[in-house]
């Protein structure tokens, strides 16, 4: 991957991390395109070995579970019997939303680092 299509390719995630953030609709299809889109610019970004930071940083970085479900504990459960399965709906929803906004705006904000980092050098 060249300089060029590297800066593109960061363009491109984070325009798709803005949408996603926006919509705030975790579609299977476009959450899955995301995270292939940024693992594999997290590929390329390893093998260029920018500094000791970045690596680490990415290094640590996995993919996104895009089937990602919360723990229901057993207060949960109570609550959930409580009101006839409305909690475990909301709670599920919230959570998830949590989640995935979470690791949208980890590898935005991390991308953007680096992409400064390159236009630096």
């Amino acid at each position: 991957m060249t300089i060029n299509e590297l800066f593109k390719a960061f363009t491109d995630i984070e325009f798709q991390a803005n949408r996603l953030m926006k919509i705030r609709n975790f579609e299977d299809g476009h959450l899955q395109q995301f995270d292939i889109r940024s693992e594999e610019v997290r590929v390329e970004v390893l093998r260029l070995d920018l500094s000791e930071e970045l690596n680490e940083e990415f290094n640590n970085l996995g993919r996104i579970d895009c089937d990602f479900m919360p723990k229901i504990n057993f207060g949960h459960t109570f609550l959930n019997i409580l009101t006839f399965g409305l909690y475990k709906k909301r709670f599920i929803a919230k959570e998830r939303e949590i989640y995935f906004l979470g690791e949208i705006n980890q590898r935005k904000k991390l991308f953007l680092h680096t992409k400064n980092q390159l236009k630096d050098n």
